[in-house]
């Protein structure tokens, strides 16, 4: 009598684990959010006018380049999960400055969070909670 329970509680416990991954499967596509030199953790320490972007851009596989983010993050969106992307920084003259080619399944999330300075170089990992000079909404 107490096999025939305990086998209807397992499949029960199966069918809502099975529910819970499929709900939980991951988003369609990804994100980088670039932090801001005013909240880029390297500037802080630095005068307030160097803030400044000295004309930097930055530029994710063939897309257009856009202008690293003075004042507020900027979120680059729509990035495929399953391809490798090639996320370039672009001085004032159009020249390449510092890249990585990564995948997001190298990351456990497909929020990513990126944020470079001449001394330390480009930083790429995941957004959170350690991650607060990333705010991009």
């Amino acid at each position: 009598m107490k096999k025939p329970i305990a086998r209807m509680v397992s499949v029960t416990l199966n069918v809502l684990l099975l529910f819970g991954q499929i709900s939980a499967a991951d988003p369609s596509s990804g994100t980088v959010c670039i932090a801001a030199r005013a909240d880029d953790p390297w500037w802080k320490v630095a005068p307030p006018d160097s803030t400044s972007t000295r004309g930097y851009g930055v530029r994710i596989d063939n897309r257009l380049t856009v202008p690293w983010p003075r004042l507020k993050g900027l979120k680059i969106g729509g990035l495929d999960l399953q391809k490798s992307h090639l996320l370039v920084i672009l001085d004032a003259n159009g020249k390449p400055v510092e890249s990585v080619r990564f995948r997001f399944s190298s990351y456990e999330k497909a929020d990513l969070c990126m944020s470079y300075d001449g001394y330390e170089g480009m930083q790429l990992g995941e957004a959170s909670k350690r991650t607060p000079w990333c705010k991009c909404d």
